[in-house]
C-alpha cells in the first residue's frame, strides 16, 4: 500500500511538472487523457459542456441521476424519493441522511435549494435548463425551499412537463454545493464563484486537488462517501489535445482513457486488442450554420443549395466513423417523434446547387467565408469546402476556434457540432427551433436558432407546448409537426450528421461509461 501511495505521489508530480513521459499508471489511478481548453472554472453554475460537466459530476451529487444504459428512468441519489403534486406544480424530494460534503458537513434539504437559487441568481450557462421552467432571481426564494432539514419543494411558477424538471436535476450545472463552505468564501457578493473556480465543496465521490487550466486537474477519493468509496484512490485528467500524440500514450499504458481523438487514430485503436472502443450516442448533431445576417445567405434559394452541396456519403465511413451517423432531422434518433426518412432527406447534387444558386441571382456561383466551430469539426469544413466547390460555392476555409463568434453572430457561414443534457426532444428544439426575439441586443447565446439570426413564431409556439403538455402521444405529435416545418422552411443551421462521442479505454479499466447526458461518473471504476 505504501509502495503505491508513493508512486501515486510521484505520478502526479510528474504530471504537474508536465514531463514528457513516465510509468504506467499504478493500479489505484485512473488517467483521462482528454481536451481541456476554454475550461477556466469547475463552479457548476458556470458550466455546461461535454468535458467540464463529466469533472463536476464526480465532485458535486445530484438529487437524481439516470444511468447511461437508461435515459428514462430517473434513479435517486441524494433524493431518496420524490412525488409530484395531482395539478404538477409541487415537486417534493426527500433527502438521504448518510451523506456529507467533504468538508464533513452532512447534506441537507438547505443545501440543495440553495445551490438551486445559486445557478438562478448567477445567470451563466448553467441556468439554461432550468431558468426554463420560469424560475428568476427574483421568485427563486420563495419557489425553492427547504420545508425541514431532509425535505425540498419545486414549486413550479408556470406548467411544465416534471419529466423535464426532474431531468434538469440530473444535469452537472445542479450539483448540490456545501453552502456553508462556499459562502465562506464569497467576495464580494459573487456568491464564491472565485473561489470554486479552482475549489471544491461537494458531496460526490472525489475532491479536487488540484486545477490549472489548460494543464491538469487531479481528484482524490472522498473515502467517506455516502455510497462506499471509490475503487481509484485518484484521478488524474491531463490536457492532451493533440491526437496523435494521446494515441502513443495510451498505447504506452500512460493513459487509461481517451477523449477527442481524431478518425485516423481511432482507426489504429481499433485494431489493438488492448483497446475497447465505446461510441455514445449523443443528443445533437453536425451542421452548418449560414448567418441571415449576411444578404445573400438570407435567400431561401441559397440555404437549399447548401443542402445539396455537401458529399456527406463520403465521409460518413471515414471522417464521421465514430462521431456521427447521417441524420437530417432536428429530432434525435430514438426520441419520439423522430422520423423515419432522417437519414436521407439532402443528397449531394452539385447540379441541383448550382442551379439553385442561378435562380437566387448568383449564375457564376457564391463566395464566403467558411469557419469551423473548432479543431474537432475542422476535417469535416475541409470536406464540405471540397465538395461545395463543384456545387458552385467558394468558401474560404479559415481554422481557428469560432465558437464564440458563434454567439456573438459575427461570421458568414460556420460547420459546428451541438450537445444536449435533456433526454428529451425538447432539449434539441430549444437550440434548433426556439428564437423569441431576434434582436442583437436580445443576446440570447443559448439559442443556435437566433446565433443564425432567424425567428420563426410558430416553431416557437410548438417548442413552448411541447415543454407544457405532459401527454406523450400529443407531445410526440408536436415534434413530428415540428420537424416538417423546420425540414420544409430551408433552415440556415442544415442539418447531416447526429454526433456521437467516442471513448477510447485500455482494455483493463472497467466500469467507465461515457454518458450521454456528459455525467459520466468514476465511482465504479476498477482496472484489472
Amino acid at each position: 500500500m505504501l509502495k503505491n501511495l508513493l508512486t501515486t505521489i510521484a505520478l502526479a508530480g510528474a504530471l504537474v511538472t508536465a514531463q514528457p513521459s513516465f510509468a504506467a499508471s499504478p493500479p489505484n489511478m485512473l488517467v483521462i487523457g482528454t481536451n481541456l481548453t476554454g475550461i477556466r472554472t469547475l463552479d457548476p453554475a458556470q458550466n455546461n459542456a461535454r468535458t467540464v460537466s463529466e469533472l463536476i459530476s464526480n465532485l458535486y451529487d445530484n438529487l437524481v441521476q439516470l444511468s447511461p444504459d437508461d435515459l428514462k428512468t430517473l434513479k435517486p441519489m441524494l433524493a431518496t424519493k420524490w412525488t409530484v403534486s395531482e395539478d404538477g406544480r409541487l415537486i417534493t424530494l426527500t433527502l438521504r441522511d448518510d451523506a456529507v460534503f467533504q468538508s464533513g458537513n452532512a447534506v441537507t434539504a438547505e443545501d440543495a435549494a440553495w445551490s438551486i437559487q445559486r445557478v438562478i441568481k448567477m445567470g451563466q450557462v448553467g441556468s439554461t435548463d432550468v431558468a426554463l421552467w420560469g424560475f428568476t432571481p427574483e421568485n427563486v426564494d420563495k419557489l425553492v425551499r427547504a420545508k425541514d432539514g431532509h425535505t425540498l419543494e419545486i414549486e413550479l411558477p408556470h406548467a411544465v412537463n416534471t419529466d423535464l424538471v426532474l431531468y434538469s436535476l440530473a444535469g452537472s450545472s445542479i450539483g448540490i454545493i456545501d453552502k456553508k463552505t462556499a459562502l465562506s468564501h464569497e467576495a464580494n457578493g459573487d456568491l464564491a464563484g472565485a473561489w470554486l473556480s479552482a475549489n471544491s465543496a461537494g458531496s460526490g465521490p472525489f475532491t479536487l486537488a488540484q486545477w490549472r487550466p489548460n494543464d491538469v486537474a487531479i481528484f482524490n477519493a472522498q473515502k467517506n462517501y455516502w455510497a462506499g468509496p471509490p475503487a481509484m484512490a485518484r484521478i488524474v485528467a491531463r490536457h492532451i489535445p493533440e491526437s496523435g500524440n494521446l494515441r502513443l500514450q495510451l498505447e504506452a499504458g500512460d493513459v487509461d482513457v481517451g477523449q477527442y481523438l481524431a478518425s485516423g487514430d481511432l482507426d489504429a485503436l481499433a485494431n489493438n486488442k488492448e483497446m475497447v472502443i465505446d461510441s455514445v450516442p449523443g443528443l445533437g448533431f453536425y451542421y452548418i450554420a449560414l448567418n441571415q445576417k449576411d444578404p445573400d445567405l438570407q435567400k431561401p434559394k441559397v440555404r437549399e443549395a447548401f443542402q445539396h452541396a455537401f458529399d456527406w456519403k463520403a465521409i460518413s465511413g471515414n471522417i464521421m466513423r465514430y462521431t456521427g451517423f447521417p441524420w437530417q432531422s432536428m429530432i434525435p434518433r430514438g426520441m419520439i417523434g423522430a422520423p423515419e426518412d432522417a437519414t436521407s432527406r439532402h443528397d449531394y447534387d452539385p447540379a441541383r446547387a448550382k442551379q439553385l444558386l442561378a435562380e437566387a441571382g448568383y449564375p457564376n456561383g457564391l463566395k464566403k467565408v467558411l469557419n469551423p466551430s473548432g479543431a474537432a469539426t475542422l476535417p469535416f469544413a475541409e470536406a464540405l469546402q471540397a465538395s461545395a466547390r463543384a456545387a458552385g460555392l467558394d468558401l474560404n476555409l479559415v481554422p481557428g476556434e469560432f465558437t464564440p463568434a458563434f454567439r456573438e453572430r459575427k461570421y458568414e457561414i460556420l460547420l459546428g457540432n451541438s450537445g444536449a443534457r435533456l433526454p428529451d426532444p425538447f432539449a434539441v428544439a430549444t437550440q434548433y427551433a426556439y428564437n423569441p426575439d431576434n434582436s442583437d441586443e436580445a443576446r440570447l447565446g443559448s439559442y443556435y436558432l437566433w446565433r443564425a439570426g432567424m425567428k420563426v413564431d410558430e416553431l416557437n409556439t410548438l417548442v413552448d407546448q411541447s415543454m407544457k403538455e405532459p401527454d406523450t402521444g400529443k407531445r410526440t405529435e408536436i415534434f413530428q409537426k415540428m420537424d416538417g416545418i423546420y425540414s420544409g422552411m430551408d433552415a440556415p443551421l442544415v442539418i447531416f450528421f447526429q454526433r456521437t462521442d467516442p471513448y477510447v479505454m485500455r482494455a483493463n479499466v472497467k466500469g467507465y461509461h461515457g454518458h450521454t447526458t456528459w455525467s459520466t461518473r468514476w465511482h465504479g471504476v476498477t482496472k484489472e
